[in-house]
């Protein structure tokens, strides 16, 4: 097994082993996500990350993204909407 083939296995393990996200909201200052795939959108005012079932984009301020696991992000600044996307349109 070359190390491409190994890649993609792995890639699809990811995919495989979490089906859903955990997401906690505190108050419009933090946002804490496990399961996040990847980031689709990032800058200061919106914040788009692609989950195992769907889409999340997260609108505000001065929003910064850290990551504390795999899969898991913290998004802090003055949040003023969470949307859910469809997988489809992510």
């Amino acid at each position: 097994m070359n190390i491409n083939d190994l890649a993609i296995k792995y890639e699809e393990f990811k995919k495989s082993w979490q089906k859903h996200s955990d997401i906690q909201v505190t108050d419009d200052k933090e946002i804490v996500l496990d399961g996040c795939r990847r980031v689709v959108e990032y800058n200061e005012n919106h914040i788009k990350l692609e989950l195992p079932s769907m889409g999340v984009s997260v609108v505000g301020t001065e929003l910064k993204m850290k990551n504390f696991s795999i899969g898991g992000v913290v998004i802090n600044g003055h949040i003023h909407s969470i949307t859910f996307i469809p997988k489809e349109e992510i």
